[in-house]
This record gives C-alpha cells, sequence and structure tokens, in this order.
C-alpha cells in the first residue's frame, strides 16, 4: 500500500521539485538576491511549525488522553482495541489515543513522528458511528501515520513558502528585471499550492485504500464519511441552540466555551478523516432518513457538475463521490459495493447537464476574468508607464463590461420561484457559484451558519426537507458585523420566508439573501447584488473615459 501511495504523489512531488529548481534559477539569474536567503527563511518557519504544532494542536483541542496499558489502552470503549489492532497490525507503535469531548463527528492525526503521533477522536464520532465503520475511520488515521503523511505534508510546504518569500524580496528590489521575477515567483507559488493541495488529496486517497485493504469493508468506510459529512451539520445545529439557550440564561462564561470549542474543530478539520464541508446542504439526510440511493443522488452536483471538478482542486480532500468512485476502482477484495458512486457519475448525462457544461468556461470568464483585467491594467501602467495607457485603458474598459455581466448573473432580478422544500434544490445542475437562481423558500431558522459566534451575520433556514445556509452580505464595511452582533438573534427560532438566489458549489450551497422576513422579527434587505452593479457600472465608465483620453 505504500508504494500505490508514493505512485499517486508522484506528479506532485516532480512538479514541487521542478518548480523549486527553476525558480531558484530565476531568482538567481534575475536579481541579486540568493537563493539561499529564502530557502532558508523557509526552513526555519516549517521547521518550528513541524516542533511546534503538536503542542499547538493539542492546547486548541484539549482531550482526554487515555492511557497506555498491556499493549492497549485504560478503557472499555471499543475505540481503545480497536486502535490498538490498527497499530499492531501496521507494524506502528502504540499511538496517544485522545477523545475530545464534542459532538461533531472527527478523528484527526498530528505529531513529528510515528513514536510522536497522536489520534484525536470526538464524542461524537464514537456516538454516530457503529463498530465497522470506526475500525474503518482508525485504519484511516493509521495509514497516515505510517505513511508519514505529516511529515511529508510539512515538507512539501517550504517550497511555495520559498517562492512567496521570493516574491516578497524581488517586487521591491528597484532593478528593472525584479519584476519579471516577481511575477515567476508568484506564477511558481500559486502552482506550487495547487500541488501541494494535489499532494494533500493523494495521500486521503492513500489512506482510504490502506483502510479498505486492512478492514476488507470499503463500505464500512464510505457509510463513515457520509455520517461525518451530515454529522458535521447537525452538530452545528445543536451547538447553536446550546449557545443560544446558556446566553439567555446568562451563562456567558460557558456559552464562550462553546463557541471556542466550535472554532477549535473547524481548525482540526483540514486533518480530519473528512474536510468541514458541505454540511449544511446534507444534514438535511440524518433529519429525513434518505435512503442510500436518496443520498447519491443528493450528491449528484458534485459528481457531475464542471464547477465541483474545479473547486475540488483548490481543497484539502478529494468530495466524498470522489472517494467512493476511487475505492471502488481499486480492485481491493473490500471494495464497497452498497455504495455505488459508478451509478451517480453514470447519471451525469442530459440536456441539463448539457447546458451546465456549455456554461461553465462563461462562468469562469465571469467569476474572474473582471479582477484579472483590473490586475492587468495596473501591470501594463508599471511595466509600460504612459506608452502603454491606451492598453491600459482598454483593459479597464474590458474588466467593467465582465463586472457587469458577473452582477447580473449573479443576482437575475424578476419574479423569485418558489420552491416545495431545500432538498427540491439539491439535484438543480444549473445553480453554480456564479449563475444564481432567484427563488423564494419558507422554513424556521435555527442557528447561525457559524454557530454560537456572536459576531456571524449568517443564518441557517430548515424546512421539512433539509437544512440550507442563508447568506446576510451587503456592500459596506462592518455591516454584516452589526447585524450579527444586533438584529440576527431576532431571526433565530422563528418562522420565515427568504428570498435570495440559490448557489452551490463544492463547498455546499447556500443562498445569497435579498429579503429575509419573519411574522415577529419584521423584516431586513440585503443589498450585495446593488453593490455588484454599482461597482461594475463605475469601472465600465472609468474605462470608457479613459479610452475617450487616450484616443
Amino acid at each position: 500500500m505504500p508504494t500505490f501511495v508514493w505512485r499517486r504523489s508522484l506528479l506532485s512531488l516532480g512538479i514541487l521539485g521542478s518548480l523549486f529548481v527553476l525558480a531558484g534559477g530565476a531568482l538567481v539569474a534575475m536579481t541579486d538576491i540568493p537563493v539561499i536567503v529564502p530557502v532558508v527563511a523557509a526552513l526555519v518557519i516549517v521547521g518550528l511549525q513541524y516542533l511546534l504544532a503538536p503542542w499547538f494542536l493539542q492546547l486548541l483541542v484539549p482531550a482526554h488522553v487515555l492511557d497506555p496499558r498491556d499493549g492497549g489502552y485504560a478503557t472499555d470503549q471499543p475505540i481503545g482495541r480497536i486502535v490498538a489492532d490498527a497499530c499492531r497490525v501496521a507494524d506502528v507503535p502504540l499511538v496517544r489515543l485522545g477523545i475530545v469531548d464534542d459532538g461533531t463527528p472527527n478523528a484527526f492525526t498530528f505529531g513529528r513522528t510515528r513514536r510522536d503521533a497522536r489520534i484525536w477522536v470526538t464524542r461524537g464520532l464514537l456516538e454516530r458511528l457503529d463498530e465497522e465503520e470506526l475500525e474503518a475511520v482508525v485504519a484511516h488515521e493509521v495509514a497516515h501515520i505510517r505513511n508519514y503523511d505529516f511529515a511529508v505534508m510539512t515538507a512539501a510546504s517550504v517550497v511555495p513558502m520559498v517562492l512567496y518569500y521570493a516574491y516578497l524580496g524581488t517586487r521591491t528590489n528597484g532593478r528593472p528585471e525584479a519584476l519579471a521575477a516577481a511575477l515567476v515567483a508568484w506564477v511558481g507559488y500559486l502552482v506550487a499550492q495547487l500541488a501541494v493541495l494535489a499532494l494533500g488529496r493523494a495521500r486521503e486517497v492513500g489512506a482510504d485504500h490502506a483502510s479498505c485493504a486492512r478492514t476488507g469493508n470499503g463500505d464500512a468506510l464510505c457509510s463513515a464519511l457520509v455520517k461525518v459529512v451530515y454529522g458535521i451539520g447537525e452538530e452545528r445545529e445543536a451547538r447553536a441552540a446550546r449557545v443560544k439557550e446558556l446566553v439567555e440564561h446568562e451563562q456567558k462564561r460557558i456559552a464562550r466555551k462553546l463557541e471556542a470549542r466550535g472554532r477549535r474543530m473547524r481548525v482540526a478539520g483540514t486533518l480530519g478523516i473528512a474536510q468541514d464541508r458541505g454540511a449544511g446542504a446534507l444534514a438535511g439526510a440524518v433529519e429525513t432518513s434518505l435512503s442510500q440511493a436518496e443520498v447519491m443522488q443528493a450528491l449528484r452536483w458534485d459528481a457531475c457538475n464542471p464547477w465541483s471538478v474545479a473547486e475540488e482542486k483548490l481543497s484539502t480532500h478529494p468530495t466524498v463521490v470522489s472517494r467512493i468512485a476511487a475505492l471502488e476502482r481499486s480492485g481491493l477484495p473490500g471494495a464497497p459495493k452498497a455504495w455505488r458512486a459508478a451509478d451517480v457519475t453514470a447519471s451525469c448525462s442530459g440536456p441539463e447537464l448539457s447546458r451546465a457544461r456549455r456554461r461553465f468556461a462563461g462562468e469562469a470568464l465571469l467569476r474572474l476574468g473582471g479582477w484579472f483585467a483590473l490586475v492587468a491594467a495596473v501591470v501594463v501602467l508599471r511595466l509600460a508607464g504612459t506608452d502603454a495607457d491606451r492598453l491600459a485603458a482598454c483593459l479597464l474598459l474590458v474588466a467593467g463590461v465582465i463586472l457587469a455581466l458577473r452582477a447580473v448573473v449573479m443576482a437575475p432580478l424578476g419574479a423569485p420561484e418558489r420552491v416545495s422544500g431545500v432538498r427540491a434544490l439539491l439535484d438543480r445542475l444549473d445553480a453554480s457559484p456564479v449563475s444564481g437562481i432567484l427563488v423564494r423558500v419558507r422554513g424556521s431558522v435555527v442557528g447561525r451558519v457559524d454557530s454560537g459566534a456572536v459576531f456571524s451575520p449568517d443564518l441557517t433556514l430548515r424546512d421539512g426537507s433539509g437544512l440550507v445556509p442563508l447568506l446576510w452580505v451587503q456592500p459596506l464595511p462592518f455591516a454584516r458585523t452589526l447585524f450579527g452582533l444586533l438584529q440576527a438573534d431576532e431571526f433565530v427560532g422563528r418562522d420565515v420566508e427568504a428570498v435570495g438566489w440559490y448557489h452551490r458549489g463544492a463547498a455546499g450551497p447556500w443562498i445569497e439573501l435579498r429579503e429575509l422576513r419573519a411574522r415577529d422579527a419584521g423584516r431586513t434587505r440585503c443589498w450585495m447584488w446593488a453593490g455588484r452593479v454599482v461597482l461594475s457600472l463605475a469601472v465600465l465608465l472609468a474605462g470608457a473615459v479613459a479610452v475617450v483620453l487616450t484616443v
């Protein structure tokens, strides 16, 4: 299995090594800065991170550490036997095992070496998973230890850090060729970050395969992944209700502890069995007891929409559908049979999906093209000065046009579509991070998206079919914070009608609010859609004036 992991990691490691050599050579050739300077700076910072991170994470996420005893742990819980057996089979020294008192189902590994490794599991994981699912999750985490994944990822992070420090050093160098070197370093930094993310996803797939090979039960791992993702959203709601109740009884000290615990678990999420993503979208599956087929159908967007594939490249973990599909293709004796991602991907056809694929290129241009054109205008002026005034003016005009189109596509006006429930939105392949669907939904606000955080303005709506985040966004600075402090609680626990634009990305769906009405709490309106229009028209007007003046 380690051979499989390294084979999956080879491309990312090759890209990182090539970037390091090429960027170092460019740095020496184009500037006076020796490559040793950013290398030493990065090694010092990453070295300190490697040494201190386990201590820091253990401080952030306190746990009850179980004492080792006779090759096992001093506990009657099955988790002690499961971890001890997994370590023995993997030929890994007995790890430090900690139980975190948090209802969010998660398990994560950290440390410096195999002998220094820790596995932290939460109360929520022990409550929601059966013994076979626990074995699958523990085998996944032990595989990370056996494959030295924390050391590999720490070492890989040196390359983007070196390139970033090279960018900082060259952009203020003063020499004409320094700007070109800074651009090379910046592009290299972005590519290196993508390579590190790809390396992380490869190690996750490798750990999944090791778990399947160890337990012979890929279905248990698939079931555990689904429960972990759903349980994150469910626990957020529960924690929000507990915090609200405590605050109402003026037990503010305890409430602050609950808020801090939520923040700590979000920090640990990047190290866990699954990334904290998409929970709001799918928590309704738990509440309404969807079948496996219905759950997989709810994940169809992740399997079929081109935006999911693109955004997965910016993620530390593959999507659940991708992980299930990888196990199906593994050829291992324990490959999943009940969980069929192949059936979901096979359904990726039809006119609705064809339209989504055709729109993808245009949506990608709208999402990023305007900002790229603005940056290009500034770069052109910096490089060529007044000789390139007309080109910069044209780029500014193009930026205004793209930003105006983006504003219209993200928040189309007109009569909102009344939907029967949140679940009816999950299959909508025409939704994306860019294209919005104006909808009207009814339900009750069960809490804030960022559970218990008094500054959070975003709310979670629940109806009879599921949950969806309601994003309260405004163009004015500090408006979100003020709403979170002063008004958000007025809507919590009330029946509401929300009008806004439904979007979906790899992190799950959301509704950007235009208006939120509650029977007893009045009404609030959001104006981000208007802010985008005003900004785009301002850039468009500035570009048009600049073009006229440079003719």
